[in-house]
Parts: structure tokens; C-alpha cells; sequence
């Protein structure tokens, strides 16, 4: 007699939502490893700090199209604007693990997001998972930002507690551009 799969707990399903594991349909994501197996990076110093803010997301007044009192339009690459306002401080992170890793699309087809794979260092994890959990407990976003400009709005899927998130962008030079600007060579 067969038996039904079990439901898989929901802090399963949301941590892989928070990680940045974005499935498009009957899509497929392939990540590169940091590193060789026990081998972990260390961070370095970012050529530009990563701020990380709590966000409260409301839709647009109907009768107007404008943000509601408080708010302000916000977008980021492949996002379409929504209406954001701060939960309290944002946290900033001048280090990090930074690694293209992820990409997301239909099967058989090219990717259609393109993500990098941020680790901030074991001193810092406390930071991410305080931003992150304000965000979850508001149904809110994270407002992931880069030299003053936007470059993710993500749902709080859950809080992140293993030092991770992910940045997902709609085009490769949009990930290489944002590499760049963390990574600076030479």
C-alpha cells in the first residue's frame, strides 16, 4: 500500500524561500560551490559596503496610485515598484564571502535571474538574523542596498540564521556589475 509523502515542515520550506532558492515554475537552479569540500572562504573587505534594512510593504492607494503616507516608492532590478518604509536601522556589512553561484529559470532554457551568494562573517550573523527576523514579524522586505542604490526588495520568507542571503538580479551583467562593485579586482 503506498503512503502519501509527508508535508515537509514549514521552517523547511521557508528557510530554502529565505536562502534565495527562487524556483521560476518548472524551473531549475544550479549553485557553485564555495569552495572544495571543508574548504570555507574567508571573508574580505567589500569595495562597498551591503545595508541590509527592515521594510514595511504596502500596495499603492488605489484612488490616487500613490504610496500611502509614510512610504515611498521603491524598486530594484527586475522588481516592479511597490510602497516601503522603514522598520528601524538598517545593518551594514563591510565584509563578506561574495560568490556567483546561483541562477534560476525554466528547464532547457537560459536562466532568466542570476544570483550571488553573500556570507557575512561569524561576527556579523547576529546582525542578519536581527534585520531579517524584524522583516519576517512585519510581513515585510529586506531592502538590500549597495553604494546608495536598491538592488533587492526580497519578502522576509523567514529569519536567516546561517549567515547567508542571496541577491537575485534578472540579467548575468547585472550580477557581474554588482560583483564588481563588492569585489573590486586588482
Amino acid at each position: 500500500m503506498p503512503f502519501p509523502p509527508l508535508p515537509r515542515p514549514a521552517p523547511v520550506l521557508a528557510g530554502a524561500l529565505a536562502a534565495g532558492l527562487m524556483l521560476a515554475g518548472a524551473g531549475c537552479s544550479h549553485i557553485t560551490p564555495l569552495g572544495p569540500a571543508g574548504y570555507a572562504p574567508r571573508p574580505q573587505q567589500l569595495g562597498t559596503p551591503i545595508v541590509l534594512q527592515a521594510m514595511g510593504v504596502q500596495d499603492f492607494v488605489p484612488s490616487t496610485g500613490e504610496c500611502p503616507a509614510g512610504y515611498t516608492r521603491l524598486s530594484a532590478p527586475g522588481q516592479s515598484a511597490a510602497c516601503y518604509r522603514p522598520l528601524g536601522a538598517g545593518v551594514t556589512f563591510t565584509s563578506a564571502v561574495v560568490s556567483a553561484g546561483l541562477t534560476a529559470g525554466p528547464v532547457n532554457a537560459p536562466p532568466t535571474s542570476y544570483g550571488l551568494v553573500i556570507a557575512v562573517p561569524a561576527a556579523d550573523r547576529a546582525e542578519l538574523t536581527a534585520v531579517t527576523t524584524q522583516a519576517y514579524n512585519a510581513t515585510g522586505a529586506v531592502d538590500i542596498s549597495v553604494g546608495g542604490k536598491v538592488w533587492g526588495l526580497p519578502l522576509a520568507m523567514g529569519p536567516l540564521t546561517r549567515g547567508r542571503f542571496t541577491i537575485m538580479l534578472p540579467s548575468k551583467s547585472q550580477a557581474d556589475q554588482l560583483q564588481g562593485i563588492l569585489v573590486p579586482s586588482g
